[in-house]
């Protein structure tokens, strides 16, 4: 009889174990976030930029067409705009590559900068519960750097690359542009006309590109770009779906080379 009673005794201290060790899993399973059972930090932030020429006054709107990288020229101001979940996010703090460090205690907000050096802009958006990270990357143009535009198409219907103008400054120009092999691609055609306009269309811009650096009348790298090939002849057929080129980019105006004045007529 006292067997039969130290074993339900020792059935009953195993099963008190075994219902502790349940409670704590699954206390510990929920200690990544907030302690309650059940619960999961969904990552729904936002974090982008806009040259601020173009920037909306208000975050919605920005968020709309906002992108993640951007080139411009040193010194010119840009737009940042960041979006978290209220109830979960208490401080976002953004940092650029030069030390810069800014704290703001609203999910949902925007400010202006300046950068003056190539890097990322990160934002951390911090809370008791969950914490998430996001960058936006800006190249800072000083003097001419170079640019590789990838176009994608196919020879029917002509190569496309659309560059917003939300993301480029509108005083980079293209000073000189040629054809160029694309990385992994088996085929390279070195003849093109190109037509350049404005993002709605405006002011095309027509010239044709060869191997060797020519001129791309200084257009605004901003806009829409189409190339098609020239000179295809015989059975050849250029079958890949993008095309690069390597373009030379600058800050500012592009000044052509003035032409000097006729010499006199001898004797007028």
């Amino acid at each position: 009889m006292k067997d039969k009673k130290d074993n339900l005794s020792l059935r009953g201290v195993v099963l008190l174990v075994i219902l502790l060790l349940l409670i704590g899993g699954l206390v510990a399973g929920s200690d990544d976030c907030t302690g309650k059972i059940g619960f999961t930090c969904v990552d729904n932030t936002q974090f982008c930029a806009i040259i601020k020429a173009l920037a909306p006054a208000s975050v919605q709107p920005a968020l709309e067409d906002c992108p993640t990288s951007l080139i411009i020229c040193d010194g010119e101001e840009i737009e940042l705009y960041w979006k978290a979940d209220a109830t979960v996010t208490e401080n976002v703090h953004v940092t650029g590559p030069e030390g810069e460090d800014y704290n703001f205690p609203i999910a949902e907000g925007h400010a202006t900068v300046k950068p003056h050096v190539s890097g990322n802009w990160k934002v951390e958006f911090t809370g008791a519960q969950c914490n998430f990270t996001k960058t936006v990357s800006v190249r800072v143009v000083r003097g001419e750097e170079s640019y590789v535009l990838l176009a994608r198409g196919n020879i029917d219907t002509g190569f496309f690359c659309d560059i917003n103008p939300k993301s480029v400054s509108n005083k980079l120009i293209v000073k000189k542009i040629r054809s160029a092999r694309c990385t992994g691609t088996t085929e390279y055609w070195e003849n093109w006309s190109c037509k350049k306009t404005q993002w709605d269309g405006s002011n095309p811009l027509f010239f044709n590109i060869t191997k060797v650096d020519g001129s791309a009348n200084c257009t605004p790298l901003a806009g829409r770009w189409r190339f098609d090939p020239t000179g295809l002849g015989g059975t050849f057929t250029y079958s890949e779906k993008e095309t690069c080129f390597q373009a030379t980019i600058t800050c500012g105006s592009c000044a052509q080379t003035p032409v000097p004045p006729p010499l006199p007529t001898p004797g007028g």
